[in-house]
């Protein structure tokens, strides 16, 4: 699956338009970037009364997509908000997701703060810190710190550690992601490639490969 982080901070630090020079550096790079930006208020985007997806939702459809000639948009109702899992299931195609807020997730996080709001810092109690990105030095010398001028460092950083040594294997359960050790991560990957290997009609070169299991009433696969 794609790798993903976040940029996490307050409102006004300036993630957005840092976060935004980052994914444009590293899509001049190369690299096909998605995002998911969280937001606390609803419908920013509304499904209007009297359009053809809102008569489907209100049918009971749980999930509609309006495919336009270059665009699709989806309007899915979601239980879960994890970052990783929207990942995993919208973005598999991509390089890198870079995710906006999700401060409560797993997602490995920068958090971009200004010298305005240093003493409400989230960086002292943020899981999964990456490193702080800001325009003041930090007196905690082991927190990998970042210039707010300098975004092409952070596009280094993650170019490095994230986009190198792509994750071959991911599992999901329940919408939660289960972290697998390298072999298991092989051995997965080994049984998947052998069976395919022994069916007809699969046609060459094999450029991904995506497995589901539909779970009965009494929980087996």
């Amino acid at each position: 699956m794609a790798p993903v982080v976040a940029f996490v901070g307050y409102h006004n630090s300036g993630k957005t338009t840092f976060a935004t020079k980052v994914v444009e550096i590293l899509v001049k790079r190369g690299y096909r970037v998605a995002v998911l930006k969280s937001t606390k208020h609803r419908e920013v985007i509304k499904d209007r009364e009297g359009t053809d997806t809102y008569r489907y939702k209100e049918a009971g459809a749980e999930a509609v997509g309006l495919v336009e000639p270059d665009r699709l948009t989806l309007f899915m109702e979601i239980e879960e908000r994890d970052p990783l899992y929207l990942a995993f299931l919208l973005f598999g195609d991509y390089d890198l997701v870079v995710c906006e807020g999700f401060k409560g997730s797993e997602v490995p996080k920068f958090e971009v703060v200004r010298k305005e709001f240093r003493e409400r810092a989230l960086y002292k109690n943020l899981d999964n810190l990456i490193g702080v990105v800001s325009d003041f030095p930090l007196e905690d010398r082991e927190i990998r710190r970042f210039s707010i001028e300098k975004p092409e460092d952070v596009a280094d950083f993650i170019e490095k550690e994230f986009l190198k040594e792509r994750e071959k294997t991911a599992l999901f359960v329940n919408g939660k992601r289960v972290p697998l050790k390298r072999f298991v991560q092989e051995s997965l990957k080994g049984v998947i490639e052998g069976y395919i290997g022994a069916l007809k009609g699969i046609e060459s070169p094999i450029k991904k490969v995506e497995v589901r299991f539909k779970v009965d009433k009494e929980g087996s696969i």
